[in-house]
């Protein structure tokens, strides 16, 4: 049953994201075209540069659509065809969720990807010797090289990918708690007060308890070592290290996880469908 709401959610969702879509990659395309036909140094370092950005407001997009899309199927005119499905109310919810998530990481991952080949092609542009000053410059500021950068661009994704988790279902909460009185009351500017306290309260609580147990890895070039005390074990390892806490991203993921019970039930028992 789970599978057939996942499915149904997706094509119900596609005719909303395929505009997004089509206008990403029409930026991202023409941009691309420019850059990769230009001979011109500088067309090509911010031809590049336009893809990312261009993906990266999509990524801001992509957010706001799934809220929107959540909020209409839940507490608007489908809401009340969508809550007398013979289904739990956690499947539903979980369904929502789930859907979400693969039309966001899907304009994420294209984010990224846009990031690795931008980097490849200002190295390809500006040339070995250009790209070794600016690693030396980044070293005086204390930045690892850009192959220690790339060896942690794996854990960014994943602790990237749960902070998506977090706001996906910070603004679950935020839209139902708004369908509630008396947060009803606030409307729209009571589920952006909601959505930023709750991711806000998120961070700090994870940030604090990953200070508390420095527990994760320090990355060079040509060591992975995990540790349960990163910060001495990168000042043994050297300016070209940089540290990764695990600690943070495991507490998110936890929060993001337990968001979902309060919103189930209030979906269940609470919530004034308009």
């Amino acid at each position: 049953m789970f599978g057939k709401l996942l499915k149904n959610d997706l094509k119900a969702q596609w005719h909303s994201m395929s505009l997004v879509f089509l206008c990403t990659f029409i930026v991202a395309v023409v941009a691309e075209i420019f850059t990769l036909t230009s001979d011109n140094k500088a067309v090509t370092v911010f031809g590049g540069m336009l893809v990312s950005l261009a993906l990266g407001f999509a990524c801001i997009i992509i957010i706001i659509a799934v809220a929107l899309m959540f909020s209409k199927t839940i507490f608007g005119r489908a809401g009340y065809l969508t809550l007398t499905l013979p289904v739990k109310t956690g499947s539903l919810l979980i369904s929502k969720t789930v859907s979400s998530l693969i039309w966001v990481f899907i304009v994420y991952a294209l984010f990224l990807g846009s990031l690795f080949l931008w980097v490849f092609q200002v190295k390809d542009s500006l040339g070995q010797e250009v790209m070794e000053s600016a690693e030396n410059l980044l070293k005086l500021f204390g930045v690892p090289s850009f192959l220690t950068i790339f060896m942690g661009v794996i854990s960014f994704f994943v602790s990237l990918a749960v902070l998506v988790l977090v706001a996906i279902e910070s603004l679950q909460l935020g839209l139902t708690l708004s369908h509630v009185s008396p947060v009803s009351k606030l409307g729209n500017f009571g589920v952006i007060i909601i959505f930023f306290g709750l991711f806000a309260l998120t961070q700090t609580i994870s940030n604090t308890i990953a200070d508390l147990i420095p527990l994760g890895f320090v990355i060079t070039p040509d060591v992975v070592k995990l540790t349960s005390n990163i910060h001495s074990t990168q000042a043994a390892m050297g300016i070209n290290s940089m540290s990764i806490n695990i600690i943070g991203s495991l507490v998110r993921l936890a929060i993001a996880i337990g968001l979902h019970f309060p919103t189930k039930y209030l979906i269940q028992h609470k919530v004034n469908i308009k």
